[in-house]
């Protein structure tokens, strides 16, 4: 092994650390808030749908770069000051949710209006009937996008290097710039090996996915 390669590495494991951190506490915080939000958008009621719609459609329709600059650099102005990794979990969060609730929507639709009205008969109320009726069937349907939904988040951490969250691919950028002082920056290597990382890391994600398309289309 080159003798540039362990340091390298050693620093780079943080930067993945931070990525796992953030795609983990950003994919679980996301979920909740989808499948809250997701449930309620079908209620028939405009006071409850509304600002789901609204909320849904404005942070799916912002590009995640542009909610980022919006967080840790606007919020300051008026008090609100976070630090980057935390502006960037609340970011990834807001987009994630959005299309996890929009999921989760079209899920809870694709099951037959008889189900609703069959829970109605037997006494359940809307939360009994979504938690023990619907929802149980919904999650076979919405299994295959929200794991495509993961595998995109975990890709859309590297943004978070923009705000300068010290992430995997802001830590190979750091690397790279400490080695060009030294002579020779190694970037074909190290932005190789983030490649690499992001792959395996995402792979298993798109298999599952597309295993659970095939099933459900069985």
């Amino acid at each position: 092994m080159p003798g540039w390669a362990l340091p390298v590495a050693r620093n780079m494991a943080g930067g993945l650390e931070a990525t796992m951190l953030l795609s983990v506490v950003t994919a679980i915080a996301a979920m909740l808030a989808g499948v809250v939000l997701g449930s309620l958008a079908t209620v028939r009621s405009p006071l409850v749908t509304v600002p789901i719609r609204a909320y849904v459609e404005l942070w799916r329709g912002l590009p995640i770069i542009v909610t980022l600059f919006f967080i840790f650099f606007m919020l300051p102005a008026v008090g609100i000051r976070l630090e980057a990794f935390y502006a960037a979990l609340i970011g990834l969060t807001l987009w994630t949710s959005a299309n996890c609730a929009e999921i989760v929507r079209g899920a809870v639709r694709s099951i037959p209006r008889g189900q609703h009205l069959a829970a109605a008969a037997l006494g359940l109320t809307w939360v009994g009937t979504m938690r023990h009726v619907i929802l149980p069937q919904a999650v076979l349907r919405m299994l295959p996008p929200l794991v495509s939904l993961l595998a995109n988040l975990v890709q859309s951490t590297a943004l978070a290097a923009i705000i300068g969250v010290l992430e995997l691919t802001q830590s190979a950028q750091r690397q790279i710039a400490r080695l060009t002082i030294l002579g020779d920056s190694h970037a074909l290597e190290i932005l190789g090996a983030v490649m690499l990382v992001y792959f395996l890391l995402c792979l298993p994600l798109t298999r599952v996915s597309a295993r659970l398309e095939r099933g459900l289309a069985r």
